[in-house]
């Protein structure tokens, strides 16, 4: 096997993650506008829900194995057998709760008679829950392999895009949508079983003994909190396919596909640091403080002017890419512009700080107490509001949760944030007046959404060079 000994550069390891990542919003980028038109706003509606239902058997299956494999893994990979045996305890635990979340789905599937018109559609969509469990992509992330990873993804996600055009033509082809949406993660995965035993000589294997057991506490500590944290995410589209239309569903599909979309590209930057993080707080505490004050720094320099560019964009995002039919959408993808500021916060200090500090427990009473006031209020408001509702619970969760973070990071000091926030707050502003005379100025959306990136780009771009000229060459000296 081929251990990781060499010290993998963070920059490095960010800039491949932020191009997968990048791409993952360039590949939605064209499949999006192609499939919500050909489908329709029904059948789109219908194909939301059917991925609602599936993401609760797919957190199930992962049961917070994930971010526990990837931070262990990190520890002790330089140890051929520890490694080795570490990926099999891994292993057989994520195939036992995939085993149990597809009895879970059958038993949905044959009782719940409100799902009989979606059962093919969620059939084909939860292949991908099989072969993310096969495929064990968090062998390759805790190795730090992101050159690998971005390379299959391109490859894998153009051929699925390639499949998109060829299958998907009217709006009877709401089946070959869900085949396609999920065809780039099944390949992705035949290459990961391919890879990590040809260029890494990593054979996952089953093994039940007794050293399983001294896994379940952290696992099931992250699984509660993984299944928490999806609620209060995938609740509200569940919600509104129970207490409303598919069309409604369509119309939150559209506003979540943005909101998701963007906080997937931020958080791609910081991904990476997770193994490091982890091994730092075992041998150099001090380096780890300061890594995980640089992060915050830049979090809270991208966060807000990324939430507000949203916001004053939303509009001519939706016409765009999804047509006046979809215009409704404005109103919840503009509360959910400002849910990202929470919601990427929050990321920071649960993902990044409290995970790799060992403090599961405290994640999980975090995710379970956003997951319950989340439901309560997708009950109360979603049947009133509708999308809306629904938007707004999530900003609410998103809150709530970054609040907690913030509560059980007491003890972790970060350095300088002070100059950061005031930055930030300063391009957001520049930013809302610059979208904001724009959008007045010019009517047609294309034009004003092209000159509100632009000049949104140079406003801040100058302000941040400005502002952190010697802080940027530290931080790209440092790798």
């Amino acid at each position: 096997m081929k251990v990781i000994k060499q010290t993998k550069s963070v920059k490095i390891n960010a800039i491949l993650n932020v191009i997968k990542e990048f791409m993952s919003i360039i590949f939605p980028m064209i499949t999006f506008p192609y499939a919500s038109r050909v489908l329709g706003l029904i059948n789109y509606g219908k194909y939301t829900f059917s991925v609602s239902i599936v993401n609760y058997i797919s957190y199930i299956a992962a049961a917070g194995i994930l971010r526990y494999a990837i931070r262990e893994c990190a520890r002790v990979r330089d140890d051929r057998n520890k490694f080795n045996t570490l990926i099999n305890e891994i292993f057989t635990i994520n195939v036992i709760t995939t085993i149990i979340a597809y009895i879970i789905l059958a038993f949905l599937i044959l009782l719940w008679k409100r799902l009989a018109p979606y059962t093919f559609i969620i059939l084909t969509i939860s292949l991908s829950v099989l072969f993310t469990t096969l495929g064990t992509d968090w062998i390759n992330a805790a190795n730090e392999d992101y050159l690998f990873i971005t390379i299959r993804y391109i490859c894998c996600q153009s051929i699925a895009i390639m499949a998109l055009f060829v299958l998907v033509r009217s709006q009877d082809d709401v089946v070959w949508y869900a085949l396609v949406s999920v065809l780039g993660i099944l390949l992705a995965n035949i290459a990961n079983f391919v890879h990590i035993r040809r260029s890494l000589n990593i054979y996952p294997k089953l093994i039940f003994n007794a050293s399983i057991k001294r896994h379940l506490k952290p696992v099931l500590y992250l699984f509660a909190s993984a299944i928490a944290t999806f609620i209060y995410i995938n609740s509200d589209i569940t919600m509104l396919g129970i207490f409303q239309t598919d069309s409604i569903v369509g119309l939150y599909g559209v506003s979540t596909k943005f909101y998701t979309m963007i906080k997937q590209l931020i958080n791609a930057a910081f991904v990476v640091v997770i193994p490091k993080i982890s091994r730092s707080i075992v041998h150099d505490k001090e380096k780890a403080s300061d890594k995980l004050s640089d992060i915050l720094n830049i979090t809270l320099l991208i966060t807000i002017p990324a939430a507000c560019g949203l916001f004053m964009v939303r509009k001519s995002l939706i016409l765009l890419f999804s047509g006046s039919e979809y215009i409704q959408a404005e109103s919840s993808l503009a509360i959910l512009s400002i849910s990202l500021i929470p919601a990427l916060l929050a990321n920071f200090f649960i993902n990044i700080v409290l995970i790799p500090l060992g403090e599961e427990k405290n994640v999980m009473i975090a995710t379970v107490t956003s997951a319950v006031i989340n439901i309560l209020l997708n009950f109360i408001l979603i049947p009133i509001f509708a999308e809306n509702g629904a938007a707004f619970t999530t900003l609410v969760a998103e809150l709530t949760m970054m609040s907690m973070g913030i509560y059980f990071c007491k003890n972790v000091y970060f350095k300088k944030i002070k100059k950061s926030l005031l930055i930030s707050l300063l391009s957001s502003f520049l930013i809302f007046v610059t979208c904001f005379i724009v959008n007045h100025l010019i009517d047609n959306f294309l034009t004003s959404l092209f000159l509100c990136v632009i000049f949104s780009i140079v406003v801040y771009g100058s302000l941040i060079f400005v502002s952190y000229k010697d802080d940027m060459q530290r931080l790209f000296k440092k790798g």
